[in-house]
């Protein structure tokens, strides 16, 4: 039976199992409740002891599934949409691209979430290569020694540390056509000169990218970062 908890004002549904094992786990499921399978062992009060020593990482579980809530029907990469199977037969998240279908393993939401942003990590990763790769000599903004790093943002589509070289982009633009990656790629190397939104940076810019502005409005329109 699925029940509600709720730590410091967050209302978390749970479901207790008790099983012949030796310790006690937890799953955040795919429907959103955590799944305790407990040891039998332990009774109710242990269990609850233990979920409110280690909030705080519940808690953060929690809205790190809350923040990337993964669709179990469809799946964006690239601007194109696919369709999103579970099947007990694969380990990992498999992509047939000719047929517009993503395989989930039959695994908890948590564990699914960590192998998205694994698997989204290093796709992103490749297109930025690519992007450094195509860029490299462009006569403009010096890339050479350009780094890349990137994670799930709220506010912004990336960001430049003109001093370390390093350029964030948002891991949620793999679901936008490339173009749209191209255009923050461009706006973010820019800044490796400009740092500010002046008149000259934007000349620059429009040197990189002659329909910047065009793909900056067409990618805020689009822009959800769910």
């Amino acid at each position: 039976m699925i029940k509600e908890m709720v730590l410091d004002g967050l209302p978390l549904k749970y479901q207790i199992t008790f099983k012949n094992n030796k310790n006690t786990y937890f799953y955040f499921k795919k429907e959103g409740y955590i799944q305790i399978n407990a040891s039998r062992y332990q009774t109710h009060k242990d269990i609850f002891a233990f979920i409110k020593k280690n909030k705080d990482s519940f808690i953060k579980k929690y809205e790190t599934i809350q923040a990337n809530i993964i669709d179990k029907d469809t799946y964006y990469l690239a601007g194109e949409k696919y369709s999103k199977e579970t099947s007990d037969l694969v380990k990992y998240i498999e992509i047939a691209y000719l047929n517009h279908i993503v395989k989930d393993p039959n695994i908890s939401i948590y564990q699914l979430t960590i192998l998205y942003k694994i698997m989204e990590k290093e796709m992103l990763f490749n297109k930025l290569a690519n992007l450094k790769e195509k860029y490299l000599n462009n006569g403009l903004v010096d890339i050479n020694k350009v780094t890349f790093k990137t994670r799930y943002m709220q506010t912004r589509f990336g960001s430049c540390n003109p001093i370390k070289k390093a350029i964030n982009v948002n891991l949620h633009l793999l679901k936008y056509d490339e173009k749209h990656l191209e255009y923050v790629f461009l706006h973010e190397i820019a800044h490796l000169v400009y740092q500010d939104h002046s008149k000259d940076y934007y000349m620059l810019l429009s040197k990189l990218s002659n329909n910047h502005k065009q793909l900056k409005k067409d990618l805020n329109n689009k822009f959800n970062y769910r």
